[in-house]
């Protein structure tokens, strides 16, 4: 049997780019060639040998998966890749995301280049293809989506 609620048995989620469950996921690994958040949707580089954050008119290829790692003694800004270390990118599964306005459960997912949150509406928004939201939220909570990239 499948474990489709988040809460039985995973802790609650702590940040953008932590997986959604344990359903089967699929990641890709490449170069940061920018700093890139956790949680970020991201695009290839010009090179095609690493990623960058999406920016407009670019083609999302995943989100870059949390490392789960942060010192909380210090509040180091440790919720990123810096440029060069190797990113994790789920193109198939459930992710938290940070919402950019209020998303409803089941509408297409974008991006909004300026912000690298995820909204359902905008002029700049970039489409995230073969991807919905799978909850409610507002402005600046975190969102569960499910995307499935080739």
């Amino acid at each position: 049997m499948p474990i489709t609620e988040y809460g039985q048995y995973m802790s609650p989620a702590g940040g953008p780019g932590k997986l959604a469950n344990y359903q089967e996921y699929a990641a890709d690994t490449y170069a940061a060639k920018e700093v890139i958040p956790f949680g970020a949707a991201v695009q290839l580089s010009m090179d095609g040998k690493g990623v960058t954050p999406v920016k407009t008119g670019g083609t999302p290829i995943g989100i870059a998966l949390s490392r789960g790692i942060h010192d909380y003694t210090t509040n180091a800004d440790d919720q990123k890749y810096v440029v060069g270390q190797p990113v994790p990118v789920v193109k198939r599964g459930n992710i938290f995301v940070v919402a950019g306005g209020d998303v409803t459960n089941g509408a297409a997912v974008k991006v909004d280049p300026a912000t690298s949150k995820f909204v359902a509406t905008g002029e700049t928004a970039v489409a995230f293809g073969s991807a919905v939201f799978r909850a409610n939220a507002t402005a600046d909570a975190l969102v569960q989506i499910e995307i499935n990239l080739p």
